[in-house]
């Protein structure tokens, strides 16, 4: 039985939609922005491109865009490199061969401009391409902030699992991520910046104070796995703790008891979801306790 907690609601609606001045958000997660002579789309992403002699979803309402706009795809921005955010770089590279891929120096795609600090793009409309480590486990996303419409795409970084503490719309109470100290630095870099509109990597569009919201709710979730594993005082054993943890903040957030049975079961691919999504986060946090335990120097790490 599939869950009933698949994700956010999608407030906008099936199709291309306007986002503010130069900027669209496509069917699939892809956000193209409009340059003075050119367009730059963030994330290919995986849905059906079809191909650029038959093209359908995104890169059909792109190429809309292109006639109507007068202007070509030039460059392709990447939040990082996970197959569900790339998967259709080549299709996107074979429509458009001009077009230029800024991606994260430390991550494992061929880039034209490889970005390893904050950099000013002169690329859809004026973009700061900001490094941002904490959801991917090669270190390389990338956000890229707009000032002009006040736009912030975070890429996969923001994942608030629902709109308040205790109303979960997703069958874990916490983002993945493996270690939180930089995940934390990351959340609080982007909540200095002057943004209203928030559209996050997977079509989540959200909009002044619900924007930042979801940057809040996504740090306080990590904290959390923290405070309860440095609260832990059951058997030393991250085997016990981290399913207890998972247990407890699932609670906290209304997650159902049969979707945390679902989201601990062994799956077909013969370790469960929650190994494989939620667990590196209470190991990132276990291995600070276990230094913590040993007299190690601090990491620096907010929180307990």
């Amino acid at each position: 039985m599939r869950s009933p907690l698949v994700g956010p609601e999608d407030r906008l609606g099936p199709g291309l939609h306007t986002l503010g001045p130069g900027v669209w958000i496509t069917s699939g997660r892809s956000v193209v922005l409009e340059g003075a002579d050119h367009l730059a789309l963030v994330d290919p992403g995986d849905e059906p491109f079809g191909n650029p002699a038959a093209p359908t979803g995104p890169l059909a309402e792109l190429r809309r865009l292109e006639r109507e706009t007068g202007k070509v795809l030039s460059w392709i921005l990447v939040t990082h490199s996970h197959p569900d955010h790339v998967a259709n770089l080549s299709v996107l590279r074979a429509a458009a061969p001009d077009a230029r891929v800024v991606a994260h120096r430390g991550g494992p795609l061929e880039a034209d401009l490889s970005v390893g600090r904050r950099v000013w793009l002169e690329l859809g409309g004026g973009v700061e391409a900001i490094p941002t480590p904490g959801h991917s486990a090669a270190g390389d996303d990338l956000s890229f902030w707009r000032p002009e419409g006040a736009l912030l795409l975070p890429g996969d970084l923001v994942q608030p699992k629902g709109e308040t503490w205790g109303a979960a719309f997703y069958p874990s109470p916490w983002p993945y991520f493996t270690e939180p100290a930089p995940y934390l630095r990351s959340l609080e870099g982007l909540s200095r910046l002057p943004f209203s509109v928030l559209a996050t990597g997977h079509r989540e569009v959200r909009f002044e104070a619900q924007a930042r919201a979801w940057l809040e709710l996504t740090a306080r979730a990590i904290r959390r796995v923290g405070e309860e594993v440095a609260r832990w005082r059951g058997a030393d054993d991250l085997a016990a703790a981290g399913p207890a943890i998972f247990r407890l903040l699932a609670e906290e957030r209304g997650i159902p008891a049969s979707e945390v049975a679902r989201r601990l079961a062994v799956d077909g691919q013969g370790t469960s979801p929650f190994q494989r999504f939620d667990l590196p986060g209470v190991t990132g946090y276990w291995a600070r306790r276990c230094r913590r335990a040993r007299g190690d120097a601090e990491d620096g790490l907010p929180g307990p």
